[in-house]
């Protein structure tokens, strides 16, 4: 049986009036009371923590193995053969080469080695602290505008994009996003390949699926992130690249470039710099933080993500303003 509380100080008018106040009190208050203290104390006690286990890790290997008690360190008494073992070099003096086997060992030199470690290891933590400050400073779209955007269909540009596709592809399947309402994918189909689409307006998403396309609502960069490196034969991106922040593009093609196979296309289109006729009059353009880049831009980028030949389509019937790159993923 639980030993009994002990019974209040009745010496002490101020505890016992305490502890009455908390016989008062209900199971649920006094339950809600207790999760409020011990949210405070995690909230204030650093111990535990990845900031605190790191400084206390590096502290303890200077005070430890560093310059800041010179002859009265773990490493000192290491490095320091005794007894019967003096004639016989100490168990790191491996660590500072011919001179210690030559027996002109210098402790005080691995001292600073260590020192400069030790250093190695503030700078770290203080650059890691300073990304950890950016990252929570940092502004973040609002979530689900991409909803609200209006899907632009590809039009003249899905006989160029899938002709490309279709003649370039070394095999697998062919990935489309923003998708829209699978207008490539059932070109891709009828020219015997697998498309998949991606779509993250559900209502547009829906008329593909009502047409038999395979489509994931969901962005673009979930679904890449569970392919499998060098799985697919062809990516065309589309409505999703007018849709993202320039620092977030990046990102994408590099982990397009990861999942397609060597010699894979890819195939961008975008709207001219400025953004789509009529798009600030929706709330998907206020509330969207990417814009539209030049041509010259996408050719650069594609570059620096590793892709190689890259070159500018032509759009068929119903050409538009927007213009179409193509890429390949290098062998």
């Amino acid at each position: 049986m639980p030993a009994a509380d002990p019974p209040p100080d009745s010496s002490n008018p101020r505890e016992a009036q305490s502890e009455e106040t908390v016989a008062g009190l209900s199971d649920e208050t006094k339950a809600r009371a207790a999760q409020a203290l011990y949210e405070s104390f995690t909230r204030l006690a650093p111990q535990g923590s990845d900031e605190w286990n790191f400084s206390a890790a590096f502290t303890y290997l200077g005070d430890r193995y560093g310059p800041y008690h010179p002859g009265a360190s773990a490493l000192h008494d290491a490095l320091a053969p005794r007894g019967a073992e003096a004639t016989r070099p100490g168990r790191l003096d491996r660590l500072l080469g011919g001179r210690a086997r030559a027996g002109d060992s210098d402790p005080e030199e691995l001292r600073e080695a260590m020192g400069m470690v030790v250093e190695a290891f503030r700078f770290l933590s203080a650059r890691v602290a300073g990304i950890e400050a950016r990252l929570a400073a940092e502004d973040r779209p609002v979530d689900g505008a991409a909803w609200l955007a209006p899907a632009r269909e590809l039009e003249g540009w899905v006989e160029p994009l899938c002709a490309h596709l279709l003649a370039h592809s070394p095999g697998g399947e062919l990935l489309h996003a923003d998708c829209g309402e699978g207008a490539l994918l059932r070109a891709l189909a009828a020219g015997g390949s697998v498309a998949l689409g991606v779509e993250p307006r559900g209502g547009v998403a829906l008329r593909a699926l009502e047409q038999g396309s395979a489509v994931t609502i969901a962005e673009v960069s979930e679904v890449l992130d569970r392919c499998a490196d060098g799985s697919l034969g062809g990516v065309a991106l589309s409505g999703v690249v007018d849709r993202l922040p320039l620092h977030a593009l990046v990102p994408l093609l590099g982990r397009t470039r990861a999942v397609l196979a060597r010699r894979a296309p890819l195939v961008v289109v975008s709207e001219p710099a400025g953004g789509a006729a009529g798009r600030r009059e929706t709330a998907g353009g206020d509330l969207l933080d990417g814009h539209s880049v030049h041509a010259e831009t996408w050719e650069l980028l594609l570059g620096r993500a590793g892709f190689v030949d890259v070159t500018h389509l032509t759009a068929g019937a119903g050409q538009d303003r927007r213009f179409a790159l193509a890429a390949a993923a290098p062998a």
